[in-house]
């Protein structure tokens, strides 16, 4: 049967023959007909493609469906794949959504203590803090000695030390 493969008229003889058989069992793997007709079509490209390595003592419907069933086996691994790499990245969705979540309610929490310090510890603070300015630039930007901002922002620290205790992460970033 090698010699008819060698020719387009054998070639599509054979594929005329076996499409269907072969479509219908690559059907019972994967449970949709496109798919099989897509996999049975690349079953016969892979056997035209190496149509001159066959042996020629095996015989070609065998190895027709031998290829079938590993396409679908293939096919089927790949969707369990895809399957688990979905569940996955909706866990770390998840996941990443309640952080987020937590983390906003944090920064609020944060927020709401911050708004309790006196105008000038919240400046200082926000100056040193968050702006990164160093406590000689704030004093002169506020008009006020070194010490004094010092002294604002060991209060406000303070403060938020004992307000947000259960809050250290938020704590260790205002540290820095």
């Amino acid at each position: 049967m090698k010699q008819e493969l060698l020719d387009n008229r054998g070639f599509e003889e054979l594929f005329g023959l076996h499409f269907n058989n072969l479509a219908g069992f690559v059907y019972n793997y994967v449970r949709d007909e496109e798919v099989a007709k897509d996999i049975v079509h690349d079953v016969f490209l892979t056997l035209w493609k190496n149509r001159k390595h066959l042996n020629p003592v095996y015989p070609v419907k065998s190895y027709l469906f031998t290829l079938a069933q590993n396409s679908a086996l293939n096919y089927l691994r790949h969707l369990r794949v895809i399957e688990v790499n979905e569940r996955m990245v909706g866990e770390l969705l998840e996941s990443a959504a309640e952080e987020l979540d937590d983390y906003e309610k944090r920064l609020e929490r944060l927020e709401e203590k911050l708004a309790l310090l006196s105008e000038k510890q919240r400046e200082a603070l926000v100056k040193c803090v968050v702006d990164g300015k160093k406590y000689k630039e704030v004093a002169e930007e506020m008009n006020i000695s070194l010490n004094t901002v010092k002294t604002h922002i060991t209060r406000a620290l303070k403060f938020l030390r004992d307000e947000l205790q259960d809050d250290l992460v938020l704590l260790f970033i205002l540290g820095k």
